[in-house]
């Protein structure tokens, strides 16, 4: 081997081992106190208390594809948001997205209905202490949509939250009254983002799909069983559900250094 090769192969090692002593960064959201102060909103909504980290552009990712699905003959307007199970992440998932798309540079109006009319949380997770009427008070044809919506401090964003959990949310969904809603709501909204209950415990989100014009579903890495997901798929198919894609939570990954510093 000649001096040149020998004098190569020792500085290729020396640069490989210089690259395996550089930290590879874990990332961890980073939350600014002083962001979410005035509105309280949990730290985990990433969209709002860290806007530009990688996981918040993730968000952002779903919101481009989301928006290449729509076209002119047929909108994407109303999305519903499930997942198979219970605690994949599929609320604070769905409210990741609508901030984004609210965060929009198009100044898009964007309605974030919590319809997990079981389960609600959204106003908790949003910091509103208390809410006396919703989305379940409307159905039942005691309010008027004026009443049931709220600002929610975000520009752009609009929620309508559950309301108190009535007897049966399933025939509530499913009436023409929430389907006059939707179609209401499209003419005033540019999009409806709605958070479904999970699709095995219950019939809801199978109720709702087949009232938007597409479901995403959450799945959680690492815990979500193949089986749990295909057989929710099945019962979306029954329901003539459409499926516009999925997405994974609790994903652990690891930034090289020169990409954590452009982030």
């Amino acid at each position: 081997m000649g001096k040149i090769t020998q004098a190569l192969k020792k500085a290729a090692e020396d640069r490989l081992a210089r690259i395996d002593k550089k930290p590879q960064h874990s990332y961890v959201v980073k939350i600014d106190p002083q962001i979410t102060k005035d509105l309280n909103i949990d730290e985990h909504v990433v969209a709002f208390s860290d806007p530009r980290s990688p996981v918040a552009e993730q968000y952002k990712t779903l919101r481009t594809n989301l928006l290449s699905l729509s076209s002119t003959a047929r909108p994407i307007k109303t999305i519903a948001i499930t997942s198979s199970i219970n605690s994949e992440g599929k609320t604070i998932t769905a409210l990741n997205l609508a901030i984004t798309m609210a965060h929009d540079l198009n100044n898009k109006s964007i309605l974030f209905v919590d319809a997990d009319l079981r389960k609600s949380r959204i106003h908790k997770i949003l910091g509103i202490d208390k809410v006396d009427s919703g989305l379940s008070e409307y159905l039942q044809d005691s309010l008027l949509l004026n009443n049931v919506l709220i600002k929610t401090g975000i520009e752009n964003l609009t929620l309508l939250p559950a309301g108190k959990g009535p007897k049966n949310p399933a025939e509530l969904l499913s009436s023409y009254r929430m389907r006059d809603l939707l179609k209401i709501l499209k003419n005033n909204f540019d999009y409806i983002i709605i958070d479904a209950p999970p699709v095995l415990p219950v019939t809801d989100p199978s109720v709702i799909g087949a009232q938007v014009d597409g479901v995403l579903m959450v799945i959680q890495a690492g815990r979500t069983q193949r089986n749990i997901v295909q057989h929710a798929k099945q019962l979306l198919d029954q329901a003539r559900v459409k499926v516009l894609g999925y997405v994974m939570t609790s994903v652990e990954y690891h930034l090289p250094q020169y990409l954590y510093r452009y982030m």
